[in-house]
């Protein structure tokens, strides 16, 4: 399905219900609004394991971002958080979602870090999943160093510093397949819209701008944030420096050994963590002045 938002449209999708019923009454479940990776990557990413676990306690809304998958490409001048996070709130207005929980990974995650600090009464919660607040590509090629050896962190250095289409494609075939322990399903990888220009526009134009230190101070709901300890995209490191950024007494962070980028894969247990913090934990809200919140510890 498309909706018209602002100057384009977005594609989305929808698994499981808004209203169920109990014994005696219907009742409605929380919408969490998934936010794929990319930039260049789509929502099917999220269909085969992520969605339909999560569609058990919650309806599930697929998005497609301004340049990827099925929604409008628009044009590169756009491919930004501050575009995507308008486009994301223009969304939910179109379609009179209030208060959703917000899963990103990756890219996805910081569009929902970016829309909450601009936005702190729009979300009830957010799972971040390979989140930073910073992007220090020197982490990163110290990271596919350690997990693929020299050849990988020169492929990565070479893409990172001269971005392109021939640089991209020397990057996935050598350093994508070190993202996560276990290896991604081709048959998933095959189903997707990629669009390698928004990846390469993102490195080239915008990855080395990216601090939201300052800015996540803002958001107000409750934070649910996993990262991989190999992961070598979205780095420990800067997963650690974005939950220092965070309101603490808001904040639960999980370091995931032996867990690469996504981290679902890796560790199928995590998304149960996520299904009931979306079941229980979206309805939270902070109580006194002391950050406490009931129902976490």
């Amino acid at each position: 399905m498309k909706i018209a938002v602002g100057d384009v449209e977005l594609f989305f999708d929808v698994e499981g219900p808004k209203v169920v019923p109990s014994e005696d009454e219907w009742v409605e479940r929380p919408t969490v609004v998934l936010l794929h990776a990319g930039p260049g990557a789509d929502h099917s990413l999220y269909k085969d394991l992520v969605g339909p676990r999560l569609a058990s306690v919650a309806q599930v809304v697929y998005l497609d971002q301004r340049g990827d998958g099925r929604s409008s490409r628009s044009d590169a001048a756009h491919w930004n958080l501050d575009t995507w996070s308008d486009d994301l709130r223009g969304f939910l207005d179109a379609l009179e979602i209030e208060r959703p929980v917000l899963l990103g990974s990756a890219i996805g995650s910081l569009v929902a870090l970016t829309f909450a600090s601009r936005y702190p009464d729009r979300a009830a919660g957010l799972v971040l999943v390979s989140a930073v607040a910073r992007y220090v590509h020197q982490r990163s090629v110290s990271e596919f160093d350690r997990l693929g050896g020299a050849h990988a962190g020169e492929v990565a250095a070479r893409y990172f510093g001269d971005p392109t289409e021939a640089t991209f494609a020397d990057y996935m075939n050598v350093c994508l397949p070190l993202y996560t322990r276990r290896p991604l399903d081709p048959d998933v990888i095959a189903r997707m819209r990629i669009n390698p220009e928004g990846t390469v526009n993102w490195t080239r134009a915008e990855a080395a701008k990216l601090d939201l230190r300052e800015a996540v101070g803002r958001i107000t709901c409750p934070v649910l944030l996993f990262a991989g300890e190999d992961d070598p995209s979205f780095t420990l490191a800067g997963a650690e420096e974005l939950a220092d950024s965070l309101p603490a007494g808001l904040t639960t962070f999980r370091r995931i050994p032996a867990a690469g980028h996504g981290v679902f894969r890796d560790a199928p247990w995590a998304l149960d963590e996520t299904a009931e913090f979306i079941r229980v934990g979206s309805s939270v809200r902070p109580e006194g002045d002391d950050g406490a919140l009931v129902g976490f510890s």
